[in-house]
């Protein structure tokens, strides 16, 4: 009978380079909502996650922006000028 809590990982590689950075609240508001989407969403390789939260806190976790690319360094550069990019807004 197979174990439910194997130690096996299985095989895991390194599909690319990546890295993240995180998009503070800004402020002190309820009902935020975010600009800049669109343009952070233009920059190579990157994804974001709005994290939906109803409050705001000046450093408050409210989301991040993922990248990926072809080295590390890129991958944090473009991580870094999306996350630049959204800016949380009062709603």
């Amino acid at each position: 009978m197979p174990s439910l809590c194997s130690t096996d990982t299985g095989y895991t590689s390194l599909r690319s380079p990546g890295a993240s950075a995180v998009i503070y609240g800004g402020m002190d508001a309820k009902g935020i909502a975010f600009e800049g989407v669109e343009q952070a969403l233009a920059v190579p390789g990157v994804d974001l996650r709005l994290f939906g939260k109803p409050e705001a806190f000046k450093k408050r976790r409210m989301g991040v922006a993922l990248a990926r690319a072809g080295d590390i360094e890129t991958a944090r550069a473009h991580a870094k000028k999306a996350a630049a990019l959204v800016k949380p807004v009062a709603g």
